[in-house]
């Protein structure tokens, strides 16, 4: 429930004396789906911020008195920052909230206040944190015997927080063979529809038909994506000779399933 004001003398009803009391234990609760600037009436109440993007609390001066609370929460996948608009907003910690994460907002004056946010709060305003990890596994066999790329199964999707955060991408493609033709393995690393890295150019070759199996390609790649729209990466493979055959997730190798891991890296 909302601070209300009563006047001296004013006599309180049953339904306001319960309501105040109520108040003790289940404040009002306004839930957000997008960026929100704070009004008067949210002093005493909770602010959940539901957003899947990042988004901001605006804090603007002389809506509020000394002494005013109010707490925000982040439930939504977007980190929340509380930010200050024509108020003066201080802490000693972040004002970034990533989801799960809350805080009280305290008024000093009518344009200053302090925010005190819970053990879940982005620690150092998250610059070079991890602010999420994405990991898929692919463990089914896929062959190739083209010089025309081909997926490999191997794939992961990851969100940003922040359209300045940068991906961290860690790939092992495990099971690398060729056989029956004298080829070699190329694998390649791509955002979306687009190359970012050729990861490896020569796998498994021997000069000869003999089979080799070389079990794993790895590779690490810092990426700056520059959106907060969904993202995917995905390895492909081909045959660099053109013919029979190069293999991923080959079942005669030791490990067969290949792993992927998404960091969001924080600015």
């Amino acid at each position: 429930m909302a601070k209300q004001t009563f006047t001296t003398g004013q006599v309180l009803s049953a339904a306001q004396v319960n309501a105040l009391q109520a108040n003790d234990y289940n404040t009002t609760v306004s839930t957000k789906t997008a960026s929100y600037v704070l009004v008067a009436g949210d002093v005493g109440t909770t602010i959940v911020q539901n957003v899947a993007t990042a988004n901001t609390v605006t804090v603007n001066t002389g809506l509020f008195a000394a002494g005013d609370t109010l707490r925000i929460q982040n439930i939504g996948a977007g980190i929340a920052t509380v930010t200050a608009g024509t108020a003066t907003v201080n802490t000693a910690n972040s004002l970034a909230l990533p989801q799960w994460g809350s805080g009280i907002l305290y008024f000093t004056s009518a344009s200053a206040a302090i925010f005190f946010p819970s053990a879940g709060a982005v620690t150092g305003a998250g610059g070079g944190k991890v602010l999420q990890i994405v990991n898929a596994t692919h463990q089914t066999q896929v062959s190739n015997s083209t010089s025309t790329y081909a997926d490999t199964g191997l794939t992961a999707t990851i969100t940003p927080t922040s359209n300045t955060s940068k991906i961290l991408i860690t790939v092992f493609q495990n099971g690398c063979s060729k056989s029956t033709n004298d080829t070699a393995l190329e694998l390649r690393l791509l955002r979306g529809a687009t190359q970012i890295l050729l990861v490896g150019g020569g796998g498994s070759f021997t000069m000869s038909t003999l089979t080799n199996i070389i079990e794993t390609i790895g590779t690490s790649y810092l990426d700056s994506p520059a959106t907060t729209s969904a993202t995917t990466y995905k390895t492909q493979f081909l045959s660099v000779q053109n013919n029979p055959r190069v293999t991923v997730q080959d079942g005669r190798s030791f490990s067969s399933t290949s792993t992927i891991t998404l960091m969001e890296i924080g600015a």
